[in-house]
């Protein structure tokens, strides 16, 4: 994992270590539940990516959490990006996630007060998986 990766896992705990608020609203461990969907979701994509070798990347946990935070913070920026029509084609967790900002945004926005709402909403998964595919990526944008 390069030096730019661990600050990107950093900034990944220190946001979902701040969604701890959703576990304590009612009965139900909501950020524990979305995390749950998201870490069956990456183990079930690296079963199926079994030519790919994850063993020098992001841990399971770590890409369930960027997806957690990720969500949210879309959610935040775009509660409206998703419908009911879409739950076939999107990850459930894509759906929870806009649930919960529309339930406990007001809880969410003062756990996340002094986190970069839009910058947590940036954030890729191919930067936790392959550094050098990202900043390609990157450098592709910058030029189109």
């Amino acid at each position: 994992m390069t030096k730019e990766q661990k600050e990107i896992v950093k900034t990944i705990d220190r946001a979902y270590s701040k969604l701890y608020v959703l576990n304590n609203i009612k009965w139900t461990a909501f950020r524990d539940d979305l995390f749950n969907m998201n870490k069956q979701d990456e183990i079930k994509h690296r079963k199926v990516m079994q030519d790919r070798d994850y063993s020098k990347v992001a841990s399971i946990s770590n890409c369930a959490k960027l997806f957690v935070v990720h969500n949210i913070a879309e959610s935040l920026l775009n509660m409206y990006k998703y419908t009911v029509k879409d739950l076939l084609i999107i990850r459930k967790s894509c759906l929870y996630s806009q649930s919960l900002v529309e339930n406990y945004r007001k809880e969410i926005e003062k756990a996340w007060i002094d986190e970069d709402i839009k910058a947590l909403a940036d954030l890729d998964y191919i930067s936790l998986i392959n550094w050098e595919l990202y900043q390609e990526t990157l450098n592709n944008r910058k030029v189109a």
